[in-house]
């Protein structure tokens, strides 16, 4: 008899995150703006951990000329510091609430949105971007679902097929203090928003074994995670 597999509901999550944000974050202007990097060690504030993010990920790998693919753009945090950088910006999110305050946040000039079926890139055209970048949401993907969607990812690029790709690495010192404090609210299946139980050996192997050619691997600007700077196989391998 197969198992039947419970699927971690990443759209439901998300949605309710955002529909009960304001009541939780007040103070904030825009859902996101409460991530500000202090528990991932990488900042002190909002405006250092943004700035952090456009100067070590974001301006020195994306151009004018890029159609950039966003995977997880949540409220627009992260979508607010590439457009400047970029021609035009995909907005991709599993969760319709958190795109409806990403378009509300930066409109539709050079930005366009999909939402995503938590299984592929269905709805990104075929070859259609220059580069995929991905910052505080693989830190909740299982990594299953990581792998997925780095073994989709090849269908979309084109050009020069570069990813910038941000996860959890709970073998650092920061990310194992995180997994030891919060283990025990995931026993027995752990909803959309926690942080995964990923490392950077793994990833390393799911994109050895997809094709990846890795550029840069970037384990101490924030200490809790790992980012990779990556080029995308024209297509991964068939096994």
């Amino acid at each position: 008899m197969t198992p039947v597999t419970q699927m971690i509901d990443y759209r439901e999550h998300w949605d309710e995150y955002a529909r009960t944000w304001r009541c939780r974050f007040p103070e904030e202007e825009f859902i996101g703006d409460e991530w500000k990097g202090i528990r991932a060690g990488a900042a002190r504030s909002l405006e250092e951990y943004t700035r952090l993010i456009e100067r070590e990920f974001i301006a020195p790998f994306i151009e004018r000329h890029h159609r950039v693919l966003e995977i997880g753009v949540g409220g627009g945090r992260t979508s607010a510091l590439l457009l400047p950088h970029c021609g035009e910006l995909v907005c991709a999110d599993i969760s319709p609430c958190m795109l409806r305050a990403t378009r509300q946040r930066l409109g539709t000039e050079r930005v366009s949105y999909v939402q995503l079926d938590g299984r592929s890139l269905a709805g990104v055209a075929s070859s259609s971007v220059d580069v995929c970048f991905s910052y505080d949401t693989f830190v909740h993907l299982d990594p299953h679902d990581i792998f997925q969607y780095l073994y989709h990812l090849p269908e979309v690029l084109k050009g020069p097929r570069l990813c910038i790709l941000h996860h959890t690495n709970v073998l650092s010192e920061v990310g194992w203090k995180v997994f030891v404090d919060n283990w025990r609210h995931s026993v027995g299946g752990r909803n959309g928003g926690a942080l995964s139980v990923m490392t950077d050996s793994i990833m390393e192997r799911f994109l050895s074994h997809l094709g990846y050619e890795v550029l840069l691997k970037d384990c101490s600007t924030v200490p809790r995670d790992c980012v990779w700077v990556v080029v995308a196989p024209v297509q991964p391998p068939l096994r």
